[in-house]
This record gives C-alpha cells, sequence and structure tokens, in this order.
C-alpha cells in the first residue's frame, strides 16, 4: 500500500486530532505573518516620513512666552520676544561650511488673525520654496491662479498678493470655497486654492505670500521661523544644525529627523517584541503538535503493530508520522499565511498608528510554509521516532 495513501486516510479518520493541530499551528503562523507585515509597515511608514521630512532643521527666535502651532511648534501674537529673525539670517545661513548640503531654505511668518469672527493662523510663505520642499500638497478647489496653473504641482503656480492658500479644515470649518474673498486686519484676500486634507496640521493653516503677510502684519522683513531641507540621509544634519546655531546666535536650531530617529527606535521594539510573542505562540503550537501526535501513536499501537506484522520496517512507519505532520504543516502554512494577511490588513494600519495600508506580501508564502514544515517535522520527530522502535509482538497483544 502506498505511505502517502495511508498518511492522508489516518488524516481523514482523526479530523479532530487533526484539526486541533491546524488550528495551533494557523495561530501561530497567522501571528508571525501579520506582526512581521505590520512592522513592515511601520518601517515603510518611517521611510515616507523620513523622505518626507528629509534632514529637515527648523529655526525658531530665542523668545520667552511663545505658543505656536505649526510643524510641531507652538505660535501666538502674544509672546516676548527675547530675540528676533529676519530676511537678512538668509545670507548667514548661506555661509556655513556645509551649506552645499541644503536643498531648500524656506522663511515663514506665523501669526494669529481674525476670519469671520474666528482666530486662525496665517503662514507668509515664499511658495515656490515651500511647495518644493512639500510635494505632497495638492489642491482641490482652485481659482484666481494663473491660467494653466496645475491643482498638482504647487511648485508652479504664482500666488497672487492678496491671494491665499486654505489648508482643508480650515476652509471646511469656515465655510469657504476657492473663490471667496474674505477680509483680515481691513485689507481683501481671495481663497486661490483650498488643499487636499493632509492629515496633518497643515489642514487648520492659511497660507499667503511672505511679503503680503509681513505687510498686512506691519512687520515687514521679520520671519518666526526658518525651515530648512537637505533631503539626503547621508547630509551630516546634526553637524548642520551645529553650525547654524553658531552663525544665528539670536535663533534655537531643532534638528526635526531626531523625532523620525525616535520613531524608528519605538519600532525596533515593537519589532523584538512581535518576534517574542511570534516565538512563544510557535513554541505552544509545536507542543500541541508533540502531544497531540504523541496521542494518535499511542491510539495508533494495534495498526503500527499490524504494519509491522506484515512486514513494514520502522522507517516505514516513520515515512507515514512525517507525511502526515508534512502534510498537516503544509495546509497550516498556507491557511496561516493568509490568515495573518487578512489580520494585517484589517487591523495593521491601527495598531501601526499609521496612516500606510499593510499590503500582502507573497514573498512571505514560501516562509511561512516552510516554518510550519520545519515545525510539524520538528515536533514530529519523536513521536515518529517512538512508533517506529515500538514491538510489534507487544503491538499485536492489543489485537
Amino acid at each position: 500500500m502506498n505511505l502517502y495513501n495511508i498518511a492522508v486516510k489516518n488524516i481523514i479518520r482523526r479530523k479532530t486530532r487533526m484539526l486541533l493541530i491546524l488550528c495551533g499551528l494557523i495561530a501561530g503562523i497567522a501571528t508571525a505573518v501579520a506582526l512581521f507585515m505590520i512592522v513592515g509597515s511601520m518601517r515603510l511608514a518611517l521611510g515616507d516620513q523620513i523622505d518626507e521630512f528629509g534632514s529637515n532643521v527648523i529655526i525658531l527666535p530665542r523668545t520667552e512666552g511663545m505658543d505656536i502651532s505649526y510643524g510641531g511648534t507652538h505660535v501666538s501674537r502674544a509672546s516676548i520676544d527675547l530675540e528676533q529673525l529676519t530676511e537678512t539670517d538668509l545670507d548667514k545661513i548661506k555661509e556655513i561650511p556645509d551649506y552645499n548640503s541644503i536643498n531648500i531654505v524656506s522663511p515663514k511668518m506665523v501669526a494669529a488673525v481674525t476670519v469671520n469672527e474666528r482666530e486662525v493662523l496665517l503662514v507668509g510663505i515664499d511658495p515656490r520654496r515651500e511647495f518644493i520642499m512639500k510635494p505632497w500638497f495638492s489642491l482641490g478647489e482652485q481659482a484666481g491662479l494663473p491660467a494653466g496653473a496645475a491643482p498638482g504641482d504647487l511648485a508652479l503656480i504664482e500666488l497672487p498678493d492678496n491671494g491665499l492658500i486654505a489648508g482643508f479644515d480650515s476652509a471646511r470649518s469656515l465655510g469657504l470655497d476657492a473663490g471667496d474673498i474674505i477680509d483680515i486686519n481691513g485689507s481683501s484676500f481671495i481663497i486661490s486654492g483650498v488643499l487636499n486634507p493632509l492629515g496633518s496640521v497643515e489642514d487648520g493653516l492659511f497660507f499667503g505670500n511672505l511679503a503680503a503677510v509681513q505687510t498686512l502684519l506691519g512687520r515687514p522683513g521679520e520671519i518666526s521661523m526658518i525651515e530648512i531641507s537637505a533631503y539626503c540621509n547621508a547630509c551630516p544634519i546634526e553637524e548642520i544644525a551645529a553650525q547654524l546655531t553658531v552663525a544665528l546666535p539670536n535663533g534655537r536650531v531643532t534638528a526635526l529627523r531626531q523625532a523620525a530617529l525616535l520613531r524608528e527606535e519605538t519600532i525596533d521594539k515593537f519589532s523584538i517584541f512581535s518576534i517574542l510573542l511570534s516565538a512563544v505562540v510557535l513554541l505552544i503550537a509545536a507542543l500541541l503538535v508533540v502531544t497531540t501526535m504523541m496521542a494518535s501513536v499511542h491510539e495508533r499501537t494495534r495498526e503500527i503493530g499490524i504494519f509491522r506484522a506484515i512486514g513494514f520496517r520502522g522507517s516505514h512507519v516513520m515515512q507515514i508520522i512525517f507525511l502526515e505532520a508534512g502534510l498537516t504543516g503544509l495546509l497550516g502554512g498556507i491557511t496561516g499565511y493568509f490568515s495573518g494577511s487578512l489580520i494585517a490588513g484589517l487591523a495593521g494600519s491601527y495598531l501601526a498608528g499609521s496612516s500606510v495600508p499593510v499590503s500582502q506580501q507573497l514573498n512571505l508564502l514560501l516562509p511561512a510554509v516552510a516554518l510550519a514544515l520545519l515545525i510539524t517535522l520538528a515536533a514530529a520527530a519523536y513521536p515518529a521516532r517512538k512508533a517506529a522502535n515500538l514491538d510489534p509482538v507487544e503491538a499485536l497483544r492489543f489485537i
């Protein structure tokens, strides 16, 4: 009789025990696959964040009582300035030794203003520099912009002096659409465009030309903050920050990439936790296979004795046990992979705290199946050896 057919029939005859093994195996493989995919998604989101922020540096004036809320920093008009940034500081930045590593320098004026009786943050920017630095910005609606301006290419848009670009939340909360006219400090501005939602602080802002905002506020030449981007992971960002601190003693320099690195450390810790958790679940699955296989061998003592009596060798008995374990492992590995992929897809983004969806990784299918086979075959080794060494004379006493 074919050993493969014997193994398949044994699995079918003992469906309950094999389903128990299969459930434990699927749980272990699914846990490992899901956690691996989630960690991969977190690292992908981190990579996007580092690419997005690049080697950014924020320079703020040395102030007291400051309360800005832009780019992770807080601003209000009721602050006591100890130092002040001006446009002349932009020239000082060009003098630092590693200036060639800097890609974009984007100055900003940030202030609280009143629009439709509500206080909002207005940010004066150099549109071309700002939107080159942040290419993920895009317009959902636009009006009052030059003909041919592409909503997806804000870097080419020339914002008029009386034009504003509204963040998605700001426009929605104030009931504004592209083309609407608003009054700020007695001056009229047109909503030239409304940004598509970004899921960040920019959704609640208004953006205008730097010079126009400075004039509106009566603060010509002044700058609230400077954002610098190098957009290269190999750039000496810490050294650049140190050089900027020396060049601008009136500024407070912060390297934003440190936040991304801190998140990377968190992901590494979560990755270690995931490995340990997967190992524990897989160990439990392996113990379940061992105990179930041992019970199966004990139940089949008479059957094994008959096999040995009609000429089956001990190696044949071992092959039957290993074939049963291998077929169970193969099915468990495939099912566990797809179960883990489903779990990761449904709950991965929530667990990872990331907007990046967890995608199915087919390259994990083969490792998942191989791991399941390794677990079942290793766990079946002792029961198979015990079955092979069973004395046929003793076994036949059960007939």
